[in-house]
């Protein structure tokens, strides 16, 4: 009878550490399951918040954006005409721009030279005669750009001329105008809407 109850005791004891081994071991199982889904949660919600950061920073860039290029300067050209230099006796072509953008320009730089073509398709050069007098336009100023033609017989003509400038951050800007002389006093038309194109640095 004793050898009996010490069975049942031992086999009570050995069940009761098997229970308490499966128990750990589920536990321990649990856990890692537990640790494994915390880790990828919170891998998501990392990524989460890096795709929205992202977002958030593309959204303020192209506010940036929209805003600058709401205040940018923007040049329109006005229209031009034949001059004599009374000291050279140079016949100059004078070509004359406003500013009507929302922002000032800064170091105005016309092309120092540029093609022109005729009816015939016949080309010749025209070459800035001299700098932009005041390199600094305020909104609603004009300012002039003289150039000399090689060919002084030429009545009609199309020419494109470039003038680059900054604006009050130092972003530099570029627009090309197609500009038609129509006539021997400098008459002129122009052919294209002139868009400022930001320049990369």
């Amino acid at each position: 009878m004793d050898n009996y109850s010490s069975f049942i005791a031992t086999l009570a004891l050995l069940l009761s550490a098997l229970t308490f081994i499966m128990s750990q071991r589920h536990t321990k199982k649990n856990k890692i399951i537990s640790d494994e889904r915390y880790y990828e949660q919170r891998k998501q919600y990392e990524e989460r918040l890096e795709v929205e950061s992202e977002r958030r920073e593309e959204d303020r860039h192209d506010t940036e954006e929209k805003l600058r290029l709401g205040e940018k300067p923007r040049f329109v050209f006005k229209g031009s005409k034949f001059i004599v230099n009374s000291d050279t006796n140079q016949e100059l072509l004078l070509l004359k721009f406003t500013n009507k953008g929302r922002d000032t320009a800064y170091d105005i730089i016309p092309d120092l030279e540029c093609v022109a073509k005729q009816m015939d398709m016949t080309e010749f050069k025209i070459r800035r005669y001299e700098p932009v007098q005041d390199p600094v336009v305020m909104v609603g100023e004009d300012f002039e750009v003289v150039m000399k033609c090689d060919n002084n017989q030429a009545d009609f003509f199309m020419m494109e001329l470039t003038i680059t400038y900054q604006d009050a951050s130092g972003r530099t800007y570029k627009q090309t105008f197609c500009i038609n002389i129509t006539d021997r006093l400098g008459n002129s038309l122009i052919t294209n809407y002139a868009q400022p194109v930001l320049c990369s640095n």
